[in-house]
């Protein structure tokens, strides 16, 4: 259940992006997800779900690296400049 609440506004902003998406003027939604928000907890509102995908999933095919992987490199050369000025 927590990880349900803390990936609750995520939910609800991934599902309003796909309602958004599914609905224009001429027609109203007529999508099975409109009741199912959970279907959008973890996955892209927009994605195609195919993990080797160029559009949606550009970063991984090219070799981008996450915020995560970015900041722990730099974490890392802060701490050899650290250990290398202490000496």
């Amino acid at each position: 259940m927590k990880r349900y609440h803390l990936e609750l506004e995520r939910t609800k902003r991934a599902h309003q992006l796909h309602l958004r998406s599914a609905y224009s003027q001429d027609n109203p939604i007529d999508c099975v997800c409109e009741f199912q928000a959970g279907r959008f907890r973890k996955q892209k509102a927009l994605g195609c779900r195919r993990a080797c995908c160029l559009l949606c999933h550009f970063e991984k095919i090219f070799g981008i690296p996450k915020v995560s992987d970015r900041v722990r490199k730099q974490r890392f050369v802060v701490s050899l400049e650290d250990y290398w000025a202490g000496e």
